[in-house]
């Protein structure tokens, strides 16, 4: 018979096997929510913009008052020791700075940092539109990539009895970005998308790079009003990549199929992203874009 593979996890720089990578029963990040986190793919052994969600990571942190055990460039050389040490076939790497244990329950001592492995389904290869829910939220501290999803978690059963792949927070007069995805809409062929008081998108980045040799883009906040009007709507993230959306609360977003800006974007996307692999798998090491 054979012995399965042991899947290993990085604990506080040091590899363990995955199900020793826990956190005590009085860590910040259990007992108040005080952790943030990343979860970036690996395509081919290569995990996609790293550098940018390490360095998102270290801002998230200093948001919120957690200092990091690891510098950034030791926090990749885990990231790297991890996908080689349970190669081939890793999707996605989840990256959390916990509060770590407390003998209060309350008082910072010394925080965790534990990198793990996912298994996601790959992102789809063709270009389809999805539907999302609206609700009023605002999130606390929204330039953090916390561990706070107490709302999206608490919306998700009606999230899936509408069909929907995420909800899109709003504060009654302009939308702000969805639980798990940045948002843009396209506006007389303007791509338009919000940038301060939201979380720093790493996609999105990237997107709009892409979408400035293709048309206007402007960064500013979003009307509910704009948003029903918007001629196209597509949302960004680690996971899924670019989407289009074709439906919000069950309207439809122009014709309510996918619209030429979304479907083009996407599939920039999808190219970039193909560069970026192939370079790192040819061995540079600088940022494509």
């Amino acid at each position: 018979m054979t012995t399965p593979a042991t899947r290993w996890a990085i604990l506080d720089g040091q590899r363990v096997p995955h199900e020793g990578a826990t956190v005590h029963v009085s860590d910040l990040g259990l007992r108040r929510a005080f952790a943030v986190f990343e979860i970036f793919r690996v395509e081919q052994g290569v995990p996609l913009f790293l550098e940018t969600h390490l360095a998102r990571l270290a801002h998230s942190a200093g948001a919120v008052g957690l200092p990091l055990p690891r510098d950034v460039d030791a926090l990749a050389g885990d990231v790297h020791a991890l996908l080689e040490a349970n190669a081939p076939g890793v999707t996605a790497v989840h990256v959390l700075l916990s509060g770590g244990p407390s003998d209060d329950g309350v008082t910072l001592e010394q925080p965790t940092c534990v990198i793990t492995t996912l298994d996601l389904p790959p992102r789809a290869t063709t270009v389809t539109g999805a539907t999302l829910i609206t609700h009023r939220h605002t999130r606390e501290l929204p330039e953090a990539k916390s561990t706070n999803y107490l709302s999206a978690m608490h919306l998700a059963t009606t999230m899936r009895a509408a069909g929907a792949i995420d909800v899109l927070y709003h504060d009654g007069v302009d939308v702000t970005e969805c639980a798990r995805s940045a948002l843009a809409v396209v506006l007389d062929d303007t791509l338009v998308t919000r940038r301060k008081g939201v979380l720093e998108s790493v996609s999105m980045t990237n997107l709009l790079g892409l979408a400035r040799e293709r048309m206007a883009v402007e960064e500013r906040a979003i009307t509910l009003g704009e948003l029903r009007a918007a001629d196209e709507v597509l949302t960004t993230g680690s996971v899924r990549g670019v989407v289009p959306i074709t439906a919000i609360d069950g309207r439809p977003i122009g014709a309510g199929t996918v619209g030429p800006h979304a479907h083009a974007l996407s599939t920039a996307f999808a190219e970039h992203v193909a560069r970026y692999v192939a370079a790192r798998r040819g061995g540079l090491a600088a940022e494509t874009r």
